[in-house]
């Protein structure tokens, strides 16, 4: 048992050992919660970045994908180098969504480790409900992945377009 006064001494309180240990397990739970928080917004903002500037950098593209027979070398060189970026930025756009996704994974181990000290018999991170749908990540990585095929296509058929002018052939 502790004792705490304030410190004009008038007020008095007597604290058991274990509530003082769930008074700090509810801090320590509090502060990991902000920092999931966080991490969760940086993933969810990190990934509306990489979203803008891939369907920019697209829409560019598909403007100017040839379909005539008289297009210049360097456009096409040009455009072969932007569907370069854009892959890039897909590659990148995944790298940070898998880092992001492990930062959240580590503070909500962080949680379900303070959960039993902070809550007692409380379920909130130890194990999701059967109701609740699995997590909403995936939308971001398949968004990811479906700008990466798209850049992909477009990187193959301009270059089937640079091929086919450097042997003389008509454009696909």
């Amino acid at each position: 048992m502790v004792v705490s006064c304030s410190s004009r001494g008038r007020l008095c309180t007597m604290s058991t050992h274990s509530d003082l240990e769930q008074d700090l397990a509810l801090r320590r739970y509090d502060t990991v919660l902000k920092y999931l928080a966080t991490e969760t917004q940086i993933y969810w903002t990190r990934s509306q970045l990489f979203l803008v500037a891939n369907a920019a950098l697209l829409g560019f593209g598909l403007n100017n994908v040839p379909v005539s027979p008289d297009v210049r070398w360097g456009k096409l060189i040009a455009l072969l180098l932007e569907a370069g970026v854009g892959i890039y930025l897909c590659i990148l756009w995944r790298r940070g969504l898998r880092s992001g996704r492990g930062w959240m994974e580590h503070w909500k181990s962080a949680l379900r480790f303070w959960e039993e000290p902070a809550f007692g018999d409380v379920n909130l991170y130890r194990s999701r409900p059967a109701s609740v749908p699995e997590s909403t990540s995936g939308v971001a990585q398949d968004a990811a992945g479906l700008f990466l095929v798209v850049w992909s296509v477009i990187a193959g058929y301009l270059a089937v377009c640079l091929l086919s002018k450097a042997f003389g052939c008509r454009l696909p």
